[in-house]
């Protein structure tokens, strides 16, 4: 049985703590469901598609010691277009069983359960040990979090390091120390190095920190542990930059790709097709935009379509609420499949057979979206409420990153676990006052039937 989660001391050494005797049937659970998931949607010999086949080939460049990098052979480039975490990752995982794709799928597998694990420590701490244990059942059993294990992407090892960098800052905050935050601090520059829209997420997190560390800490200690936790985050991101600054002379913080990924979401093809307005296309391989990246390197085609973009935004800015609005729609959509958006599994997939006759999206959104927007309504009503609005604050953050770009599901995809939590706050508050009102109408119907006998 998995037992409230216990965070170390004031006194303790560890800034980032798991549930205390905690059993993981959670954890296998939630592995099993997404191994069955890919076996089912892929099949045992499954093939790197889409965005997947840059993940794998830079992943058994590195196994193979071409380092990170794109193409075969005599073709063989540095590149920076994606966040090294994941590759890196995998290629430790290609050195081992050599270039198995499926073995990289399974990979995700083990990181997507975790994501329910850190899920019990996470609700454990901030609202208490029934909610956490049903929000990593909630994660478990998320039929977004399990779709995604069918791929070899960012977003599920993202969702991890996000949860273990939001647990340390939880830590932290509720016993300060500089140690803690310079942990902290170097879990979110490990989430950034995961995907790039979390670079910012600490600043967040300073101003969510700022007022609760006022409660326990002097004014002059507060803006030091804050500056550790900004110094925590240089010190893992800050390798990597120098290495792209050396690499393609030219200042990268994480990727080439933050311009293509404005332009994909921001251009005139996209938001003149209904089918795809609001969210996104590959605009590098189609004209008019495909000839003004032709023969460019990757730092110089990432700045041509951040200006393209941006030029789209200015010819369009009385469009700018249609525009939010239409990505807003595909952010938070119901169903699984939508738009032009493809489709979650490959063809001649059984899966596939069934996605007509039921979604489980849609009947998971439908089941506990409203009841995340009654956890939220109460986590900022309570008497914590600030410590508990981490969350929440987390949630706009990620929607205002899809009204900067996109909308869709994989922007969605890494506060789902939030979305998760706040619907185990919920479910709990709901049954607390059913309970309260079953006792409550006990009680009363105790007292009619005394009296009646007297």
């Amino acid at each position: 049985m998995i037992q409230r989660a216990k965070f170390a001391p004031a006194r303790g050494r560890h800034f980032l703590t798991l549930p205390a005797g905690a059993s993981w049937t959670v954890f296998f659970v939630a592995l099993l469901l997404r191994i069955v998931y890919v076996l089912g949607s892929t099949g045992p010999q499954p093939r790197p598609f889409s965005e997947s086949v840059d993940v794998d080939q830079i992943a058994w460049n590195l196994a193979r010691g071409a380092g990170f990098s794109l193409g075969e052979g005599g073709s063989v480039h540095p590149t920076a277009l994606w966040p090294p975490v994941v590759p890196w990752l995998t290629s430790l995982l290609y050195r081992v069983i050599g270039r198995h794709y499926f073995g990289a799928l399974m990979l995700q597998c083990v990181f997507g359960a975790l994501v329910a694990v850190l899920l019990v420590a996470l609700g454990s701490v901030m609202f208490g040990g029934g909610v956490g244990r049903l929000a990593g059942w909630l994660a478990a059993v998320h039929p977004m979090l399990v779709f995604f294990s069918g791929y070899l992407l960012t977003e599920t090892t993202f969702c991890v390091t996000l949860l273990a960098a939001l647990i340390a800052s939880v830590t932290w905050v509720r016993t300060p120390r500089p140690g803690r935050a310079l942990g902290a601090g170097m879990l979110w520059g490990l989430a950034t190095l995961t995907r790039p829209p979390a670079m910012l997420v600490p600043a967040v997190i300073a101003l969510w920190a700022w007022r609760p560390l006022g409660l326990s800490v002097k004014p002059g200690d507060r803006v030091r542990q804050l500056a550790m936790l900004a110094l925590g985050v240089a010190l893992v991101v800050g390798p990597w930059t120098i290495r792209n600054a050396m690499v393609f002379h030219a200042f990268i913080p994480v990727t080439t790709s933050g311009g293509n990924a404005l332009l994909e979401g921001n251009n005139e093809l996209v938001w003149n097709d209904p089918l795809r307005r609001g969210g996104a296309f590959d605009a590098h391989g189609t004209e008019p935009y495909a000839s003004a990246f032709r023969d460019r390197g990757e730092a110089e085609s990432d700045a041509i379509a951040a200006r393209l973009a941006l030029d789209f935004l200015k010819s369009h800015a009385r469009e700018w609420p249609a525009m939010a609005l239409a990505k807003l729609t595909r952010f938070w959509r119901l169903p699984a499949e939508g738009g032009a958006g493809g489709t979650w599994q490959s063809a001649g997939s059984p899966l596939a057979k069934l996605r007509h006759a039921v979604d489980p999206l849609l009947i998971w959104s439908a089941a506990f979206l409203p009841l995340a927007a009654w956890g939220l309504a109460r986590s900022l009503r309570g008497p914590r409420r600030w410590f508990q609005s981490a969350p929440a604050l987390l949630i706009l953050y990620f929607m205002l990153n899809a009204l900067v770009f996109w909308g869709s599901l994989r922007m969605r995809m890494p506060i789902e676990p939030l979305v998760a939590l706040l619907a185990a706050v919920g479910f709990e508050d709901a049954r607390r006052r059913w309970r309260a009102r079953r006792i409550g109408m006990g009680v009363v119907g105790a007292e009619t039937a005394s009296r009646s006998s007297a």
